[in-house]
C-alpha cells in the first residue's frame, strides 16, 4: 500500500474497530455522509472481518496512519463506476487530529493509488460550500471545480450547496 515518510494509507485491521466507532459515531457530523443512526462494535468488526473488493462492492475504506502507526483518517472510494473508470473520494479525519495535514497526505497517496494501480482515469468528491477548508484541499490536490448542486446537503441548520470537485488522470 502507499506510503511516505510520515503516513501510510493500508487496509482496514481488526484493531481497526475503537478508531470507526469513534469516526463514525459522532451526531454532529452525520450530516456530512448518509448516516442516521449509530453504528456498533459488533457491526463493525464484522464489516472489518469481511471480504471486500472494490470491484464488486464499488466502494472501498483504507485507513490512513501517521508516523507513529496511529489510525487518523478514513480514506474512502465509493460510487465506483468500473466502466468508466471514476470513483467518488471521502475523507474523515478523526476529532483532535485535523489541521495536522492528514487529509493532504490521505490524498496524496490515494491519487496515484487509484489512477496507477486501480487504472481508474478519474476521481471526484462532493464537497459541501459551508466548508471552503475542504475545497481548498482538493484544488491544492489537483482538483478542479466541475459544477454546483443548489440545496444539495442537509445541515443541522438547514440546506447548503455543494461544489463538485474532479481529478483527471493525466495520459
Amino acid at each position: 500500500m502507499p506510503q511516505d515518510d510520515q503516513h501510510r494509507l493500508r487496509a482496514m485491521e481488526p484493531g481497526d474497530a475503537d478508531f470507526l466507532y469513534a469516526l463514525e459515531n459522532n451526531p454532529h457530523e452525520w450530516w456530512v455522509g448518509a448516516q442516521v443512526a449509530p453504528i456498533s462494535k459488533a457491526t463493525l468488526q464484522l464489516y472489518i472481518a469481511g471480504d471486500h473488493d472494490l470491484f464488486r462492492d464499488q466502494q472501498i475504506r483504507f485507513i490512513l496512519e501517521d508516523e507513529r502507526g496511529k489510525a487518523v483518517a478514513a480514506v474512502d472510494l465509493y460510487q465506483l463506476d468500473a466502466r468508466n473508470q471514476r470513483a467518488g473520494v471521502g475523507i474523515a479525519v478523526a476529532q483532535g487530529e485535523r489541521q495536522k495535514g492528514h487529509a493532504t497526505a490521505g490524498l496524496r497517496l490515494l491519487l496515484p493509488y487509484a489512477f496507477e494501480h486501480l487504472g481508474l482515469r478519474q476521481l471526484w468528491a462532493e464537497i459541501p460550500s459551508i466548508h471552503p477548508e475542504s475545497l481548498k484541499l482538493f484544488e491544492r490536490n489537483g482538483f478542479v471545480v466541475c459544477g454546483d448542486f443548489k440545496d444539495w446537503i442537509r445541515t443541522p441548520t438547514g440546506w447548503c450547496d455543494a461544489v463538485c470537485v474532479q481529478a483527471i488522470r493525466k495520459e
